[in-house]
């Protein structure tokens, strides 16, 4: 005898079927998220060894590494305008990255429209307006993907996530001419200056963007920290699992990395003092002036690393900072542990990258 009962799955067995494949889905969704941030952090690592060969290039044809911050010989609101002496060396690395087009409009006279008011600007200026069209272009290897899209404060501005290395300096560490690390105002350092050797002394390392998240310690900083240049720990204890807490005051209307031609290590330096991914601080306001400001990514557990010999290394938030109760030295041995050692490029140290 023919059952009249039509071929197909019950109700039971489809329910059975859609759970196993949300199981399936629960269990693949994780390894698909690793694998994705594996190529961004693998892209990540590729920019900034990219970043190695414009800095070792720049060298190469001037003997010199670009500066930290430079002059044009004017200030705000001249006629033409000037920069202020803040602009970024970064600006000097571009011909070597692809980007002679924006180089080459950087490098001359110009002007542009504020408001309905035509300026004019000297070569490399104005200062911080993101009414001149060069300071909105997005120089694809200054960005890592790891960064979040999120709600920018400036969103308009051309982005970065590397910043370049003051190593251990504080006082005065936007003004200098000559900071620990290898970039300072208006220095010529050349890598034999690098007496620690190029192998162990960090030129640039990330530098995370700040989002909609405003009490993020990546891509923001507290101000009007005192005693930051007496006991680097007073900026430590700001923040907490990567967030500041209620009573630091935030600066909050200038995000991190949102301006790569502004040469402030507020926003475009780094300093090897407290841990990857902790709190970074200003002694004042805006971030204008000096102070202790951290590497940080979005990248789980450290951060990327170039080094003077244009390699790149992955370094742990639990590096050695030594003792962060002390003031830094002005010559000699870091008293920040290994992450110090790597940040000053002549003290004498014989710590190298750990494993």
């Amino acid at each position: 005898m023919r059952s009249n009962r039509e071929s197909g799955f019950t109700l039971v067995e489809l329910l059975v079927v859609i759970a196993i494949i949300g199981i399936l889905v629960g269990l693949l969704l994780p390894a698909v998220q690793a694998a994705r941030e594996a190529a961004r952090r693998m892209q990540c690592t590729n920019n900034l060894k990219q970043l190695g060969i414009a800095m070792h290039n720049h060298h190469d044809t001037l003997k010199r590494l670009p500066q930290l911050n430079e002059t044009n010989g004017a200030n705000r609101n001249a006629n033409p305008d000037g920069n202020e002496n803040r602009n970024s060396g970064l600006m000097r690395i571009l011909p070597y990255m692809e980007q002679s087009a924006i180089y080459n409009i950087l490098s001359q006279p110009g002007t542009y429209l504020q408001g309905t008011t035509v300026k004019n600007t000297l070569p490399f200026g104005p200062v911080r307006d993101r009414n001149y069209a060069p300071y909105r272009a997005q120089v694809p290897g200054f960005l890592c993907p790891s960064n979040p899209p999120g709600t920018f404060i400036w969103n308009d501005d051309g982005k970065r996530s590397y910043a370049c290395s003051v190593g251990d300096s504080i006082t005065n560490n936007h003004s200098n001419a000559e900071n620990r690390g290898p970039f300072g105002r208006s220095i010529k350092t050349g890598l034999s200056s690098l007496t620690d050797g190029t192998s162990n002394t960090i030129l640039m390392a990330e530098r995370a963007i700040g989002s909609g998240d405003k009490r993020s310690a990546k891509g923001y900083f507290a101000n009007n920290v005192a005693g930051l240049n007496v006991s680097p720990i007073n900026c430590l204890v700001k923040a907490s699992a990567g967030r500041y807490f209620p009573t630091a005051s935030v600066m909050e209307a200038r995000a991190v990395g949102v301006q790569w031609y502004d040469g402030y290590p507020a926003f475009t330096g780094v300093c090897t003092i407290l841990p990857p991914n902790s709190a970074s601080c200003s002694n004042e306001n805006w971030g204008d002036a000096w102070g202790v400001f951290s590497a940080s990514s979005f990248h789980t557990g450290g951060v990327n690393i170039l080094m003077a010999d244009g390699s790149v290394h992955f370094v742990s938030d639990s590096i050695d900072t030594g003792n962060l109760t002390v003031a830094p030295p002005t010559s000699g041995v870091s008293p920040y542990g290994v992450w110090g050692a790597l940040g000053s490029m002549g003290g004498g140290e014989v710590a190298s990258l750990p494993n």
